[in-house]
């Protein structure tokens, strides 16, 4: 389970990367996708770090840290409430 989880962060992290890396290079040459491509690198890119988070809350409480599962479920929610407050702005 830990192996899948990491092999999908770090998917999702190259993933943003490099579709990061094609929206400059679209870019570059004019693409009209550069925008979209752009869009889709950063949104895999801010997909990750909470995916991370909720992973290490759930591991805090598996092991009985509960103080320290708490604290890592409320800064997940707290970057969740300002992703949702970001986006209907």
């Amino acid at each position: 389970m830990n192996r899948t989880v990491s092999l999908a962060l770090w998917a999702g992290t190259l993933t943003g990367v490099g579709l990061c890396g094609a929206a400059t290079l679209a870019y570059a040459l004019d693409v009209e996708a550069a925008s979209h491509l752009a869009r889709l690198g950063v949104i895999a890119l801010f997909v990750t770090p909470p995916l991370r988070l909720a992973v290490a809350a759930g591991g805090f409480f598996a092991v009985g840290e509960r103080r320290f599962g708490a604290a890592s479920t409320v800064v997940l929610l707290a970057l969740l409430a300002a992703a949702v407050h970001a986006a209907n702005r």
